[in-house]
């Protein structure tokens, strides 16, 4: 990426741009009929492109975690509903009358349809004042500035996505797979508001880990919504036998897509 730095004379403009269209997401949350999930996702997608680009660009980690926490604080509707999909890809068919499935399925439902409701006023100003500072801050580089940092941020991320991706492969853990997420997540996103005009290798083959991955975090949430409602393996068995099954078929997926797909497609880019 070095031999063009041309492709990130944008960075700056773009980001600016980016925050700005943020902003008018969070606004038009309290504006939705009926979209609330929809215009959240959103927005949260937004933000995860941002967060990217910021880190691309070398901004402080308390300027990140502002656009993180702004996605936790709207995540409870977005997961709720996500948590109703993941439950019914199981495929827990006929669920018996006055059975924990049952049970867990209907409680599922009504905290989702619960969570359609628009996020508190001070949410939305909280989290418009947080991106104000973000901007200011961007406000003060120079574009030459900021697409220096960002060039240099590149290498920076795709160096760390190759270490997380070769530790998840040593250890085969959850956090670990959790990162490698998080980290192909943060340099697609920020490539593709920083310079998108540059061809990336490897771009087909982590948008595939990161779908799978977000699977996998899919499961994860859901178990992790069953154990803190009481719906244990011994209460709900076939759900969670299907869970598990599922769990371990994606596991390999992203296994095999790490090592097969990925890496190979990283290393031939150098």
């Amino acid at each position: 990426m070095s031999e063009q730095p041309s492709a990130f004379a944008g960075a700056r403009g773009a980001i600016m741009a980016a925050c700005a269209e943020m902003e008018r997401l969070l606004i038009g949350l309290n504006d939705t009929h009926g979209r609330v999930g929809d215009e959240i996702h959103l927005t949260r997608k937004a933000g995860k492109k941002l967060r990217g680009a910021l880190v691309m660009a070398g901004e402080p980690k308390p300027c990140i975690r502002w656009i993180a926490v702004i996605g936790r604080m709207l995540g409870g509707t977005r997961d709720a509903a996500v948590r109703v999909k993941t439950w019914q890809s199981l495929g827990i068919s006929p669920i018996p009358a006055g059975s924990a499935e049952a049970a867990a399925a209907a409680l599922l439902e009504l905290e989702a349809h619960a969570s359609t409701r628009r996020p508190p006023q001070a949410v939305i100003d909280w989290s418009l004042a947080a991106l104000a500072q973000v901007r200011k801050r961007i406000e003060t580089q120079s574009d030459e500035e900021l697409s220096k940092a960002a060039e240099s941020g590149a290498d920076k991320l795709e160096k760390q996505l190759r270490k997380r991706l070769k530790r998840a492969l040593q250890r085969v853990s959850n956090e670990d797979f959790h990162d490698c997420r998080k980290a192909a997540k943060a340099w697609l996103g920020g490539m593709a508001l920083t310079a998108p005009g540059v061809e990336l290798p490897g771009k087909k083959e982590a948008e595939d880990l990161a779908s799978s991955l977000g699977d996998e975090n899919d499961l994860e949430v859901l178990a992790a919504w069953l154990e803190s409602r009481g719906f244990t393996p011994s209460i709900c068995p076939a759900a969670w036998k299907l869970l598990r099954k599922r769990q371990e078929k994606i596991r390999r997926k992203s296994i095999s897509l790490i090592r097969k797909e990925l890496l190979p497609a990283l290393k031939h880019a150098d």
